[in-house]
């Protein structure tokens, strides 16, 4: 939509300090890290999604991650007709290639949508700014459109209030040194711990070991509202020492949660979009409103709502697409 040929100006808000949501690399000093979505799972028969996953290769964004260094993955990852890929310059790289020539506004969070008499909206911040706009889009976990002060029909209401996502507790872990092991992702049947990531290995980047773990959803369920990310860490480094006791002591960590992680209960029917308003236009898409949260979704969310934006604004729809 921000091509120049559209004729529609767009501008984007993002209520984080960086682009990329839950394909997040956290950077603390010398040190980096894939905190949220460790590669991307690409099935050969997906020939939609196909285009983007080119062009992120061709752009050298992603490389291969050999199935050799994968251990004990779940079926739905693994076959003979999947590919992993991921980003070494961390998965958040993905989103920044895809948002690059866009106006990005970042630490920008919604707090009212106000729909005026000229057929316009007033969007106000967080900070108390405010902008008018024709149209705007959400993209947000579905949940977090009830926080905003803005009219939703109550049928939406309470669909929305229906959606609920898995959350998850992380753990970066950093060594001075540590012994080879012959995995780079492994997934464990543990009560804690789901799955363990060498991120240096895995991205070929950085010279100290970075070890990042994932819990498992329902430990993160049993604690979201019971521990702060620091008590789960906490706990996650000793499920770690545990399994893997030649580990040295660390000499950083770095909790995190999130309570949006992956979609486990996504609006009816996963239509991939909704309109909250028509005159003006409003919508809300995202994974919330597909089965899975992938970048497969993302992608074709994000078709879906292009389509209606131009169909509103009487834009044809890009003939390469």
């Amino acid at each position: 939509i921000h091509d120049k040929s559209s004729g529609i100006n767009a501008e984007y808000g993002e209520k984080s300090r960086g682009a990329g949501g839950r394909q997040s690399t956290k950077r603390d000093g010398e040190h980096s890290c894939d905190i949220g979505a460790q590669y991307l799972t690409y099935r050969h028969t997906d020939t939609a999604f196909k285009p983007y996953l080119d062009e992120l290769k061709v752009t050298n964004v992603v490389q291969t991650l050999s199935k050799n260094q994968i251990v004990n993955a779940p079926a739905r990852y693994d076959g003979e007709d999947i590919t992993h890929y991921v980003a070494r310059n961390g998965m958040n790289s993905t989103s920044k290639y895809f948002m690059s020539g866009t106006h990005v506004h970042y630490s920008n969070k919604v707090a009212r949508l106000l729909k005026k008499d000229n057929n316009q909206i007033e969007v106000t911040n967080t900070d108390g700014r405010t902008a008018t706009f024709d149209a705007v889009v959400f993209t947000i976990p579905a949940p977090q459109l009830l926080e905003i002060d803005m009219d939703i029909p109550n049928e939406e209401r309470d669909k929305i209030s229906g959606i609920t996502f898995t959350p998850r507790f992380t753990l970066m872990i950093v060594y001075e040194e540590a012994p080879p092991f012959d995995w780079t992702v492994k997934y464990h049947d543990n009560s804690i711990v789901r799955c363990t990531v060498w991120d240096n290995i895995k991205r070929g980047v950085g010279t100290e070991p970075t070890l990042l773990v994932h819990c498992q959803a329902l430990y993160a369920v049993k604690n979201i509202d019971i521990k702060t990310k620091e008590e789960a860490g906490e706990e996650l480094l000793a499920a770690v020492q545990e399994i893997y006791p030649e580990l040295p002591k660390p000499i950083k960590v770095i909790p995190h949660f999130w309570r949006y992680g992956q979609v486990y209960k996504p609006y009816p029917g996963t239509p991939g979009f909704i309109e909250l308003g028509s005159e003006p236009l409003i919508l809300a898409g995202g994974d919330s409103f597909f089965e899975t949260s992938n970048l497969q979704s993302c992608a074709r969310g994000a078709e879906l709502l292009e389509g209606r934006i131009r169909k509103r604004f009487g834009v044809p729809v890009d003939s390469e697409k």
